[in-house]
């Protein structure tokens, strides 16, 4: 069968083969809040604050209560405020430093707020996979030097179970969690015992799906973090205390910003997922396998996390 090459159909799939690989310049697309932001990049301040994870632990939640602060500027998003996640330094989307300032205020912005109210102000971003890419600290430290981190650690075998079902709600998961985990552990072993099978893709690392339990290595990642940055620039949330004491844990982390107390007016928990409890066997399995390392944990940060139980 001939197939005819109509001129209209080839133009129309140029412009198609454009709009893809330029996705800013697609006029469906177009935003002139984010034209304008993209016009005055030069004139934006870089972060002063990153929450770097630990993800299904409370990143958004914390985020979230923190930019109510009146010290704290938000970055801007496409879709709102209170959900950053740019994911800039792991080069999802674009490397572009110019890009990255385009979500954070101006320098005349902040300084007319400091004039007005004679406060410091503070701007920042959360991505809850950072922590786990292996050259995500290096960028941010060429980049920033001497950024404030946050992470927000919840009970690894809790953050595990919470991922799976999150994941299965959109369909990343068709197996069962014990047969999830079990998978994952097949994995481990074989990289364990055949080191030639080792995948040193750090984006492979840093996909949440097949490192569900991995990720919960809380250890194997910040030990990176506290080789590169000083003890003082990172502050660990633990996301038990945030639930249950949160306005006294913000504190802790506006003290962390030099910023001054302040009672958030909306503490309402947020992305809370509802689902049936792990069985007991379960549990008892991934306690024996986090133990090792959050003791190893405990040691690195000089805490006391109980989370074997």
């Amino acid at each position: 069968m001939n197939l005819t090459h109509y001129p209209e159909n080839n133009l129309r799939t140029k412009i198609k083969v454009q709009l893809l690989s330029n996705p800013k310049f697609n006029p469906y697309k177009f935003s002139l809040k984010n034209f304008y932001r993209n016009l005055t990049s030069a004139i934006r301040v870089l972060p002063d604050f990153i929450i770097i994870g630990s993800g299904r632990a409370g990143t958004t939640a914390l985020y979230s209560y923190l930019i109510q602060h009146p010290s704290i500027i938000p970055s801007s998003t496409e879709n709102n405020n209170s959900v950053a996640d740019l994911h800039f330094f792991e080069y999802m989307i674009s490397n572009k430093i110019s890009w990255y300032k385009s979500h954070f205020p101006t320098i005349f912005s902040k300084m007319y707020r400091r004039r007005k109210s004679k406060n410091s102000f503070v701007t920042g971003e959360f991505t809850s996979t950072y922590m786990y890419h292996e050259n995500v600290p290096e960028r941010i430290f060429n980049l920033i030097p001497k950024i404030k981190l946050i992470v927000i650690l919840r009970n690894p075998i809790d953050k595990a179970y919470s991922t799976y079902n999150q994941q299965s709600h959109v369909n990343r998961f068709t197996s069962s969690f014990e047969e999830a985990i079990k998978a994952e552990f097949r994995r481990i072993n074989l990289i364990k015992n055949h080191a030639e099978h080792q995948n040193h893709n750090p984006d492979f690392g840093n996909y949440v799906v097949p490192n569900i339990i991995r990720h919960g290595i809380y250890f194997n990642y910040l030990e990176k973090w506290f080789q590169i940055f000083s003890k003082e620039q990172i502050f660990v949330v633990d996301s038990n205390e945030l639930e249950n004491f949160t306005q006294q844990t913000l504190n802790k982390v506006f003290e962390f910003l030099d910023l001054p107390h302040h009672e958030i007016p909306n503490l309402s928990k947020l992305n809370v997922g509802k689902y049936s409890p792990m069985s007991e066997s379960t549990r008892k399995l991934l306690v024996e396998f986090y133990g090792p390392y959050n003791a190893k944990l405990n040691s690195l940060l000089k805490t006391n996390y109980d989370w074997n139980k």
